[in-house]
């Protein structure tokens, strides 16, 4: 008898260019949290901004530019 070849795919590729949100807001949380301990307000402000924004306004998918993200 003969057999079909079986379903393939390719192994992986993209698991190192796609982040978890949920890391990555507690990354910008953690980068912001450090910037107020060190006095650096400006900085610590468009983090929160970018937090706010992963939390609030990203629908997910790709992750694209956008002036909202860093409060323009």
């Amino acid at each position: 008898m003969n057999q079909r070849p079986g379903k393939t795919h390719a192994a992986g590729a993209y698991d190192r260019e796609s982040v978890n949100l949920g890391s990555l807001i507690s990354f910008v949380k953690a980068a912001k949290e450090d910037l107020l301990k060190y006095g650096d307000q400006d900085a610590a402000v468009r983090f929160e901004i970018l937090e706010d924004w992963l939390r609030e306004d990203f629908k997910g998918g790709y992750l694209k530019y956008s002036g909202r993200a860093i409060g323009l």
